[in-house]
């Protein structure tokens, strides 16, 4: 059986892609195109004040356009297969896709990490870290695994506070990554890669529905494999281009 080609749009580039599911991820299954168009606008409108998605760090991302033109940018995420939309009730509302959802998870994870690194620098102890308890599991771990990647003792101090206030699993995640970077001078860097690797099969979640992407090379889709370790890389998730039959061809 001939598997199925996949019509191929160019989406949006990624720092625009970025900006729209980020505006998406406040309003997700609870509003539609048109709030999240607002939203990027930058629009005054008292409901969106009220709801304070005014800071979004999205909002205004697109000031410079019409609501029309944002729409279709909305529109294009949903036909990229980034974000889609679920009937609630008669509304439709805005979701992420498995794909849109890894991508946005990534995204919210290096936020948390730079706002650790800000606080870090300017000698800023937070009152609290309860605003990391009931969050996305799948996110918590993915921020452990790259805190773990960092290497850096810096952040242990923020992690023991961590640990007071979250579940159980979580807090046994949370030991483990403070005592990897306690010890972290016992592992040559071959040890160190192998422990990353070990420690990936715990920290790095895969999504409840699989993860299409589209080849560039055959035009074909394939599964996306969330929990590789490669894609995680110190300057962001990186997915790959081509399936594996692809990428195998092209091998000596």
């Amino acid at each position: 059986m001939k598997r199925k080609k996949i019509h191929k749009e160019r989406p949006l580039p990624e720092p625009e892609l970025w900006a729209v599911l980020r505006a998406a991820d406040d309003i997700i299954a609870q509003s539609g195109r048109t709030l999240l168009s607002k939203i990027l606008k930058g629009s005054k409108e008292r409901k969106l004040l009220e709801l304070e998605l005014d800071r979004n760090p999205s909002y205004g991302f697109y000031k410079e356009l019409t609501l029309e033109q944002i729409m279709e940018k909305v529109d294009l995420t949903i036909r990229s297969r980034y974000l889609q939309l679920e009937n609630s009730g008669k509304l439709p509302m805005i979701v992420f896709t498995p794909l849109g959802w890894v991508i946005e998870r990534e995204r919210r994870v290096e936020e948390f990490l730079q706002e650790w690194n800000r606080w870090i620098e300017g000698n800023v102890t937070p009152i609290s870290m309860e605003y990391l308890k009931e969050r996305n599991r799948g996110m918590m771990f993915l921020f452990l695994y790259k805190i773990l990647c960092s290497r850096d003792k810096k952040y242990i101090p923020f992690l023991t506070l961590w640990e007071r206030i979250d579940f159980k699993k979580v807090q046994a995640e949370i030991r483990h990554v403070i005592e990897d970077l306690q010890h972290n001078e016992k592992w040559n860097e071959s040890e160190w890669e192998q422990l990353k690797r070990e420690r990936a099969k715990t920290l790095l979640i895969r999504s409840r529905d699989p993860v299409f992407l589209l080849c560039q090379k055959c035009e074909y889709p394939f599964v996306l494999d969330e929990v590789n370790p490669d894609y995680y890389t110190s300057e962001g998730l990186r997915l790959p281009q081509e399936c594996r039959n692809c990428m195998a061809d092209q091998q000596p």
